[in-house]
């Protein structure tokens, strides 16, 4: 009884742990979306040394709170190599499309209305939003850290 309970838990974790964000040191796996006026973005042409990678939202709370702080950082580095490539979840282009207007953007903004179920949340498997990823020559140096940390590893980077 023990032994087969065991190997459900073991099993239930492989399973969960299959679907976990990817790591530090992974390639970055292409993303391909459309921009507010439907022209595609791919991140592969994003020409920049350090590129911040967002998943979020406009329904998202955290998210939208957290926009403030991602712009101070853009305008802050971005003239010494950063870029953000926002990756929106909405199904609603319209609400997506005002709130970028609304908080004043600067950086590439592109929509999977596909959401969670998106190639991009699927490749990255993002399961949850806002999520910020740091990368550098094609792969990823930073994840699963707060926007303060993911700044300070910036920093470090351009300097």
């Amino acid at each position: 009884m023990r032994k087969g309970f065991l190997c459900i838990i073991i099993s239930l974790f492989s399973t969960f742990s299959s679907f976990a964000q990817l790591s530090i040191g992974e390639p970055a796996p292409e993303i391909k979306l459309p921009d507010s006026l439907g022209k595609w973005k791919p991140l592969s042409e994003v020409k920049s040394k350090l590129i911040l990678l967002d998943f979020w939202a406009a329904w998202c709370y955290p998210c939208v709170q957290s926009m403030p702080d991602l712009v101070r950082v853009y305008n802050s580095y971005h003239h010494k190599g950063l870029e953000v490539y926002a990756v929106s979840l909405d199904k609603g282009y319209y609400n997506w499309v005002d709130m970028c207007r609304k908080l004043k953007l600067p950086f590439v903004l592109v929509n999977d209305a596909y959401g969670f179920n998106g190639n991009a949340c699927r490749d990255y498997k993002i399961q949850s939003i806002p999520n910020k990823m740091l990368l550098k020559d094609g792969k990823i140096i930073g994840a699963n850290m707060s926007l303060y940390d993911l700044e300070r590893l910036i920093q470090k980077e351009l300097e």
